[in-house]
């Protein structure tokens, strides 16, 4: 009962994302004392009226003022989402902001993966032992990996990067709820044009948390889902797709990560079948002699064996839009690890098409004009 109750006053909304069907809400008067009410795991907590006291509402109505404010000045907040981990959120997440901000758009990348923050890595801000500070206002500033890509994270927060954060989840929402009111977005950009969320695997505590308090700033443009192929993965993603139906958070679209293997045959190592022998040398001294336009073929092979019609399918059930394939590239995977812009280095290749065509969708689905443009 404690952490139910506790859940709700950090993240309290006019329906938690557990409540049954025809919540009233823990505002209401009557809330935990309806007929809907019955079988609520929230049931007791409403019923205590600790969240329709004068005392509550006025709480809530502040609490509500405060997300508000702190984003007066941010004209997207996309989501990136999957019900699985390991899938390539982060790749994702901070590839999107890289090819945003390549195109000069303002971004932000928020990392609220905490217990497995990537996102300093893969835009390039860990290696500089970069640390947030707190300005003369009491805001956060963000660690910035370009002039235009602020970078915020609990890694900036920790004396030592290797350490585990082993937190319960109330203290995870208010740490949340911090990087959401008191994070200074503006810098010289004067605001974000997009906000970037990168979230944890799952339907958790993080991200519970994350789009209540979005929704009462009324800041939740949407969100982009990630999977690869396999029915293991969309088992899990299905249920991220119910949650963002439950909680009434728009899929902007799917995007298919590790769809296919893809590299330069020149860059393949070969083995002998029978001994595992590395034949890499002769191989290719072989094709540099008597098919040297071989060498920059792509070769191509499927990573994971696809279920069904796939993630494409599995967009058309749910009704949302299937942005596309992304492939598994070597040079793709080493961006990230170097914190680099993937589409500017390597300009030509399937996964940079892929990467520009999600960020079109992107654009198209929520534009920014060049005074900006009011929250959608």
């Amino acid at each position: 009962l404690e952490y139910r109750i506790t859940i709700l006053d950090a993240a309290m909304a006019d329906q938690p994302a557990n409540a049954n069907e025809r919540c009233v809400g823990p505002s209401s008067q009557v809330a935990g004392k309806t007929s809907s009410c019955d079988g609520c795991p929230n049931q007791a907590a409403c019923a205590s009226g600790a969240f329709n006291s004068p005392e509550a509402l006025q709480k809530e109505a502040q609490e509500k003022l405060s997300l508000q404010r702190a984003f007066e000045n941010v004209s997207h907040v996309v989501l990136v989402l999957s019900g699985k981990g390991g899938v390539g959120k982060s790749t994702v997440a901070s590839q999107l902001s890289f090819t945003l901000a390549a195109r000069g758009y303002a971004v932000g990348l928020l990392d609220v993966d905490l217990c497995g923050p990537s996102a300093p890595r893969m835009v390039g801000t860990a290696s500089k032992g970069a640390v947030v500070h707190k300005s003369g206002s009491g805001a956060w500033t963000p660690v910035y990996a370009t002039p235009n890509l602020a970078v915020m994270s609990i890694s900036f927060l920790l004396q030592d990067t290797d350490s585990a954060v082993v937190w319960r989840g109330p203290r995870k929402n208010a740490l949340i709820q911090q990087f959401l009111t008191e994070t200074d977005w503006e810098g010289d950009t004067g605001g974000l044009d997009y906000l970037i969320i990168d979230t944890p695997p799952g339907t958790s505590d993080e991200h519970i948390s994350t789009v209540q308090f979005l929704q009462k700033a009324d800041a939740v443009s949407g969100a982009v889902v990630v999977t690869t192929p396999e029915e293991v993965s969309m088992a899990d993603v299905r249920k991220e797709l119910n949650f963002c139906q439950k909680t009434k958070v728009p899929v902007l679209g799917i995007v298919e990560n590790m769809a296919s293997y893809e590299i330069k045959l020149s860059d393949l190592t070969f083995l002998q079948p029978h001994n595992g022998t590395n034949i890499t040398d002769r191989v290719l001294e072989k094709l540099r002699t008597e098919c040297p336009e071989l060498l920059d073929v792509i070769a191509s092979a499927s990573v994971f064996p696809s279920s069904g019609t796939g993630p494409e399918g599995m967009a058309s059930r749910y009704g949302v839009p299937f942005w596309g394939k992304l492939p598994l590239d070597p040079n793709l995977l080493r961006c990230c690890e170097d914190g680099v812009c993937f589409v500017e280095k390597y300009t030509n290749c399937a996964a940079s098409r892929a990467l520009n065509g999600f960020v079109d969708r992107l654009i198209k689905a929520l534009p920014v004009d060049e005074y900006g443009v009011e929250k959608n």
